[in-house]
């Protein structure tokens, strides 16, 4: 049986896969579906040599095993559904990971993938700048390079420490656990904002929200898991771009989790049936939905019918404010069907509501 190190390096997952739909050249395609039909023999002798060696294995042993047996974690291109099972066979002996352990997780497996594409809006203790670091072209470097890319299993990882991360943890971890989540939850590709989205979901379930509030991170969050901002209506960006996000294969997926996580995210950093809390719901109702969603995604059903599948819960929270929603929404109602029909130009006036 091989040793450990080899084991690992066999199970990295080829850069590749990040860009597989773009792949035409067959040698390469032959290569990847080779490494894809080893790994399962290698996960075995893996899992074979933790049940052997459990108790003599360091702290960084232990974190690389975790590392490279999460990235199979998944139903990724590069995950045979053998070795998903082993994975999980092998993430079994961590289930209940102690804080130091996911701390070597998150410092040595997880931030060296991002440390070099800091969060333009996040400081180093995990707060939200008053202004983007970095100038106008912060956003810019921040796209640039991401390394992370090159690991196409690291989200599987962040998805594992978030689930094992204690809801007294997060204070002493919250540096290292936000900048990779918020580093998927930005990026400009579909498929990446669908597993921040996911991530951040499983992190609202266990996060304290005065954490997100006392940080400034529930609006941060908050203004990229919003479907305006995710994927329909861009800030400051052209028409053109919107409907660029719209097209993508994910779209229909993206716009379901991302109104169920800005739900979520809006549930646990207000009071209960407080102002803030009717408005902001309001907001994602009205901004993000009838006229995001429903005007520039018209001639896309499965989009449309996305939007709809998350709204018994939200009309639920708003309860008896259903009805001074929808009286003050009726003209923007009216206006986004139209216009969905004949096109934006094609519509009246819209309506002025308060």
């Amino acid at each position: 049986m091989a040793d450990l190190d080899s084991l690992l390096s066999s199970l990295k997952v080829p850069a590749d896969y990040a860009r597989l739909q773009y792949i035409t050249d067959d040698s390469a395609l032959v290569s990847l579906k080779e490494w894809k039909s080893s790994a399962d023999r290698v996960l075995v002798e893996l899992r074979i040599l933790l049940e052997q060696q459990r108790s003599e294995l360091s702290p960084s042993d232990q974190a690389n095993i975790i590392s490279a047996a999460a990235s199979f974690d998944s139903q990724d291109p590069w995950v045979t559904p053998e070795a998903r099972t082993i994975s999980e066979e092998i993430l079994q002996h961590f289930g209940d990971p102690t804080q130091p352990l996911l701390t070597q997780v998150l410092t040595h497996n997880v931030k060296p993938l991002f440390q070099f594409s800091p969060h333009p809006n996040l400081d180093a203790s995990g707060r939200k700048l008053p202004r983007p670091a970095g100038g106008p072209m912060a956003t810019h470097d921040f796209y640039e390079g991401q390394a992370w890319k090159s690991t196409p299993g690291v989200a599987n990882l962040v998805s594992w420490c978030v689930r094992h991360t204690q809801r007294d943890w997060y204070e002493s971890l919250w540096h290292l656990i936000l900048p990779p989540i918020m580093a998927l939850l930005d990026d400009f590709e579909a498929r990446y904002k669908l597993r921040g989205v996911g991530v951040a979901s499983e992190m609202l379930r266990d996060v304290p929200g005065q954490l997100l509030k006392r940080t400034g991170v529930d609006g941060l969050i908050r203004s990229v898991v919003y479907p305006t901002k995710l994927s329909v209506l861009v800030t400051e960006q052209s028409l053109n771009t919107c409907l660029s996000h719209l097209n993508d294969a994910e779209t229909a997926e993206l716009i379901e989790s991302a109104l169920d996580a800005s739900l979520t995210l809006s549930l646990l950093t207000t009071s209960v049936r407080s102002s803030e809390q009717f408005d902001q719901i309001c907001a994602l109702l009205g901004e993000g939905v009838i006229r995001g969603i429903w005007l520039y995604a018209s001639d896309k059903p499965d989009v449309v019918l996305a939007s709809l599948k998350a709204l018994p819960p939200l009309l639920r929270t708003l309860k008896i404010g259903n009805a001074r929603f929808l009286k003050r929404k009726a003209g923007e109602l009216t206006w986004a069907n139209h216009a969905g029909a004949h096109g934006p130009a094609a519509a009246p006036a819209k309506a002025q509501c308060g």
